[in-house]
């Protein structure tokens, strides 16, 4: 390769940001418009880090959770660079750098693919959790990424229609609703999700999670079966795998949003402390479903846990300020 080959793999850089406003609430600022004629006719890009300093924007909760190592999604880049290097097909002509640029693109077109389908399903799942059938919420015969999207869905369907008390969806100010803390980050949190406590997978999982000795929960004191409140978050997992796969910042951003709720204006019914958080996944693999591979779970994260993730993601919220030399709490 030329001494001047360009650079061909780029950091990412996130582009989530909130304007957050005691009294105006909480506003996306994912986006601004492009300088000159470009911004004229409406087109935008994704908001900077230099953006974000002009209007005090705060982070959001991915935002910060970028600054941890990821050891399994950097051993994943590197294994789909490989393989799109190995693979990919050389056009007669193609100098060094133009070849090496095809390989990145392609290398991230799986990734790619799969955030689209996980994207769809996400939408789906929110549809179902406020009520929304699979007619009103998919079009028939709707294709995502080669995929029947209905099939792909119906285990995320079967699931929430098993978690949730009959009649009991999540109100639509309650579903993907932004939540901000004085800390310095913000979010969108999925919703607020009602667990049917007569069903006793839902007690043995609340059990587990060290919550069925809260007042009027456990069997003891006769409470089971009065619905239970969550936050929850929809996460597809493409894994071929006998159990879903459960990561370190699943359980970071519930309780960095958990505790940005609790703070939120309009939100403060919510105890951080007796407050339940679950994950709602669905496997999105081909093989989901065979041979005793997961399908859909319900994972309701252990108090303790949670505790734990909250002080730790604290500490990856001053490093990220750290890093970046920028804390919108402390911008003028």
């Amino acid at each position: 390769m030329s001494e001047n080959t360009t650079q061909v793999v780029r950091p990412d850089t996130a582009s989530h940001w909130y304007l957050v406003d005691p009294k105006k609430g909480i506003k996306s600022f994912h986006t601004v418009p492009y300088a000159g004629k470009r911004g004229k006719n409406g087109e935008t890009r994704k908001t900077t880090l230099r953006d974000a300093r002009k209007v005090n924007a705060f982070p959001s909760v991915t935002n910060i959770l970028g600054v941890l190592h990821k050891d399994f999604l950097e051993a994943y880049k590197v294994n789909q660079a490989i393989l799109a290097a190995l693979t990919l097909p050389k056009i007669d002509g193609e100098s060094e750098d133009e070849f090496a640029k095809r390989v990145v693109t392609d290398s991230k077109e799986h990734a790619a693919s799969a955030a689209r389908l996980g994207s769809r399903l996400h939408e789906v799942g929110a549809d179902y959790l406020k009520g929304i059938t699979s007619k009103d919420s998919i079009k028939e015969g709707e294709i995502v990424e080669g995929r029947r999207l209905e099939d792909v869905a119906k285990p995320l369907r079967d699931l929430i229609e098993d978690i949730l008390p009959a009649g009991m969806y999540t109100p639509e100010e309650l579903s993907e609703f932004y939540v901000s803390h004085p800390i310095g980050f913000a979010g969108t949190c999925d919703g607020f999700v009602w667990l049917d406590t007569s069903k006793q997978f839902i007690q043995e999982k609340l059990t587990y999670a060290g919550y069925a000795s809260d007042a009027g929960w456990s069997g003891e004191l006769g409470g089971w079966g009065r619905p239970v409140c969550a936050i929850a978050d929809i996460k597809s997992r493409g894994a071929n795998t006998k159990k879903p796969l459960v990561y370190e910042t699943d359980l970071l951003q519930l309780g960095a949003y958990l505790h940005a709720v609790s703070t939120t204006p309009g939100l403060g019914f919510v105890d951080p402390n007796n407050t339940p958080v679950a994950n709602i996944l669905v496997n999105t693999h081909p093989k989901a479903g065979t041979d005793d591979r997961w399908e859909a779970e319900l994972v309701i994260h252990k108090k303790e846990d949670l505790k734990k993730a909250w002080e730790a993601f604290k500490h990856a919220q001053a490093l990220w300020c750290w890093v970046k030399n920028y804390n919108p709490n402390e911008e003028k």
